[in-house]
């Protein structure tokens, strides 16, 4: 029988597959491509139109705040019937000049009938109208063929460019005319335009760029002027000494537009004023990023749904095993959860219990302790007690067994007492005083090395020297069969924080686990000797001051570390 070669037909049957796949993504990226382009470029035409009416909007709101003026004055006797040509009033310069600051006008003018200006705002500053002849402007001559007329162009005086409106005006001698001007400042429409991030340009009527958004496109017209045009321009001396360069102005189609290189979406809109238009020029270079950004994200996803189907079964696979391994890791941690949540479970339940214990020996321990005070107090009184430090040591043997009840009933149901600031080194004294005679007495040496300088913290005094003395009466009972038995307390404070270190040079915990330590009736020592509530009862009080109790590594011994928030100093509690 003979054999089919499967492997081969299977290997072109992949190659089949993928070249289609292939050529699917490559036709679906091409489709994606002209499509994104097409819709990006519709998005940002309707968004230059936009743009262009709001330009639009301030050009003609610009041009048109002052038009009415010129018609005011022309008939205002101050500034016509009532004077005459040779004998104008010095005060009318005045009267201009308060008109022309209070509407913000560059300037306000009166000429004669051979453009010589009588009077004018500016007169006495430099560059001053006054005396010159502007009977050569354009706007002069159809004003004083009595027809109101409007201008724009480079002032022949101050070399601003500005656009001036005028209208005619007749002498007192009936017999004579003149024209009354005035010239709008443009350029804070200009500069507004340049300090903006956007291109927009303003064209008269013989396409000659007359505001712009890029200075250097200034006076320069989009197509070559014709002699004429050129001739008239020079002549009316419209734009200075300005060459007229032609600018690289090429138009693409009736949205692109091309200029010195870089091709723009453009939106053009007609003025109110002189025939001027708007144009709003976007970057078509947004339009082509913003395509080719789309069209590789789609072309990358297409990519990804391939490789998908492509190796299916290994991801599959891979997917199921890594399922696994997350379930097995939340298992675990499900599982570690349980066992914390079980272990501060009997925590609580042994802290219930010792509560309930705590509030038993609170009461009973409570009479005695008031009847013992009172013995003490009539011994006092009755001269039994012949020393005063017997009598001093006494009294406070009576407020530590009080201050010890009262730390049993915060055990049972939680401080309620206020914290005040205290000096650190107060309570460290208290401690060492008290536990002084308990320390000679077995032979142990106790260092003690205070902070540097005063270190307050909030706290509850007896509280905190009750979690003191734990630590302490622990490190003690350590050390009793060492040789050079020692006991070490250091105070350091850094970083707002308070540590306080009892050292002890014992035979250590045998690796036992501090969470172990912190737990009630769990004690390392021989039995008899404490009940494993000392170091749970300074572990509860430290935490409700706000602190940690830590155990750090030692190489001899065992050295444990509560740490404190401290006070700024002058605080108030």
């Amino acid at each position: 029988m003979e054999e089919t070669d499967t492997g081969g037909t299977n290997g072109q049957m992949r190659k089949s597959v993928m070249s289609a796949l292939i050529a699917i993504v490559a036709l679906a990226t091409l489709f994606t491509y002209f499509g994104a382009h097409r819709y990006f470029e519709q998005l940002e035409t309707r968004a230059a139109s936009d743009r262009m009416e709001l330009y639009l909007r301030s050009l003609n709101e610009t041009l048109r705040q002052h038009q009415h003026m010129p018609f005011v004055l022309a008939g205002d006797p101050r500034y016509s019937s009532a004077l005459e040509p040779g004998a104008v009033d010095p005060e009318t310069n005045a009267r201009l000049a308060q008109l022309a600051t209070q509407a913000k006008l560059e300037a306000i003018y009166l000429m004669d009938a051979s453009g010589v200006v009588l009077a004018a705002s500016n007169a006495g500053l430099p560059n001053s109208f006054l005396g010159q002849n502007y009977g050569f402007r354009p706007y002069f001559k159809e004003a004083f063929a009595g027809q109101r007329s409007d201008y724009f162009a480079i002032g022949a005086t101050s070399g601003r460019p500005g656009y001036f409106v005028a209208e005619p005006v007749a002498f007192a001698s009936g017999t004579q005319q003149g024209v009354v001007a005035i010239k709008l400042d443009v350029s804070e429409l200009q500069r507004s335009w340049e300090s903006g991030a956007e291109t927009v340009v303003a064209i008269n009527k013989d396409d000659v760029v007359v505001l712009s958004s890029n200075p250097d496109w200034l006076y320069r017209p989009m197509d070559a002027l014709t002699p004429d045009a050129r001739q008239t321009i020079l002549d009316s001396r419209q734009f200075g000494n300005e060459p007229l360069l032609e600018l690289d102005w090429v138009k693409r189609d009736d949205t692109k537009i091309a200029i010195e290189g870089t091709t723009y979406i453009a939106a053009r809109g007609q003025a109110d004023w002189r025939d001027w238009s708007v144009v709003y020029l976007h970057p078509e270079s947004n339009v082509t990023r913003q395509t080719l950004v789309t069209t590789t994200l789609f072309g990358g996803l297409i990519a990804l749904l391939v490789g998908f189907a492509t190796f299916l079964r290994s991801r599959r696979i891979a997917l199921a095993y890594a399922a696994s391994e997350r379930r097995g890791v939340a298992l675990t941690k499900t599982n570690q959860q349980l066992q914390q949540a079980q272990t501060e479970l009997a925590r609580r339940a042994k802290l219930s219990v010792l509560g309930q214990l705590a509030a038993s020996v609170t009461h009973e321990l409570g009479q005695p302790i008031s009847a013992f005070r009172n013995h003490l107090a009539a011994a006092e009184i009755g001269g039994e007690i012949t020393s005063p430090s017997t009598a001093k040591s006494l009294n406070k043997l009576v407020e530590r067994m009080e201050a010890i009840t009262k730390q049993f009933r915060y055990f049972a149901r939680g401080n309620t007492d206020d914290k005040l600031r205290v000096d650190i080194d107060d309570i460290l004294g208290e401690v060492e005083h008290l536990l002084r005679a308990d320390f000679e007495a077995a032979g142990v040496a106790l260092h003690v090395t205070s902070a540097e300088s005063r270190t307050e913290v909030q706290a509850n005094k007896v509280m905190l020297e009750q979690a003191l003395t734990n630590l302490l009466t622990n490190a003690l009972h350590a050390v009793e069969n060492e040789a050079n038995p020692e006991v070490s307390v250091a105070v350091t404070s850094a970083n707002n924080r308070l540590e306080v270190r009892i050292s002890d040079n014992g035979p250590g915990l045998d690796g036992v686990d501090l969470a172990d330590l912190q737990e009630p009736f769990f004690s390392t020592k021989p039995s008899g000797v404490g009940m494993g509530l000392g170091l749970a009862i300074a572990t509860e009080i430290i935490k409700d001051h706000g602190g940690e109790l830590t155990l750090d590594p030692s190489a001899k011994g065992a050295e444990f570390v509560f740490s404190l928030p401290v006070l700024p100093r002058g605080d108030e509690i």
